[in-house]
C-alpha cells in the first residue's frame, strides 16, 4: 500500500511540475482485465490499476511515467511435506514508456511504444488454516524462495485514445505489465 501512495504522490508532483512547463500533458487512469498471473490460474483479489502522467514533447511523441498494482492468488497446491499451500502474490509497477502516436481526425488517435521499469513482486504463502508456510528446507520445492523480489521489466505496447470532448477521453491498451489488457480514462491539458 505504501508503493501505491509513493506513486500517487510522484505522479502529483510530476502533474504540478509539467503544468507549469509549456506543451500538452496528459493523466490516464485506467483497470486491467487481464492480469499477467492470471496465466498461472490465478484468481484476482483486487482489479489491476493503472496510472500514467505524461508530457507530449511532440505531436508525434510523448513520454510517460507509468505505475500499477494488481494482487492475485494462486489455487492451492500440495507441498512436498503434504501441506497445502494457498500463494498469493502482490505486484507493483514503476517505470517510464515512450510513445509514439498518430492522430487519426481530431478525436481519435492510435499510439504504441516500449517501456521500462521496476516490477515488485512479493509472494505470501499460507497454509489451509492461514498460518505462514514455512518450507522445509531439505524438500525440494516449485517456488524458488530466494528469488529477489523486484527486478527490471521491459515491455511493449499498442492502444487507442478516442476523446468525444476536447480534453476528457477514453483509451485501451495491449501490452505487458501488471495487465495483459488495460482501459479507462485520459485527461489532457
Amino acid at each position: 500500500m505504501k508503493n501505491i501512495q509513493f506513486t500517487i504522490a510522484i505522479c502529483l508532483i510530476s502533474m504540478a511540475t509539467l503544468q507549469a512547463q509549456s506543451g500538452k500533458f496528459n493523466i490516464s487512469a485506467g483497470v486491467g482485465f487481464e492480469p499477467t498471473t492470471k496465466m498461472d490460474g490465478a484468481t484476482i483479489n483486487s482489479m489491476p490499476v493503472m496510472l500514467k502522467v505524461g508530457y507530449q514533447i511532440s505531436p508525434l511523441f510523448s513520454i510517460n511515467a507509468v505505475g500499477g498494482h494488481v494482487s492475485t492468488s494462486s489455487k492451492p497446491t500440495i507441498a512436498n511435506d503434504g501441506i497445502e499451500v494457498n500463494k498469493t502474490t502482490e505486484q507493483t509497477f514503476l517505470g517510464l514508456r515512450g510513445e509514439l502516436k498518430k492522430g487519426l481526425g481530431e478525436r481519435f488517435e492510435v499510439y504504441g511504444g516500449a517501456a521500462v521499469g521496476y516490477i515488485n513482486k512479493k509472494v505470501t504463502e499460507k497454509t489451509a488454516t492461514g498460518a505462514l508456510f514455512i518450507k522445509n528446507p531439505e524438500a525440494p520445492t516449485k517456488t524458488n524462495h530466494n528469488a529477489p523480489q523486484g527486478e527490471m521489466m521491459y515491455s511493449g505496447f499498442v492502444g487507442t485514445n478516442f476523446y468525444p470532448t476536447k480534453h476528457v477521453g477514453l483509451f485501451a491498451e495491449i501490452g505487458y505489465g501488471v495487465s495483459l489488457f488495460n482501459a479507462g480514462v485520459t485527461l489532457k491539458f
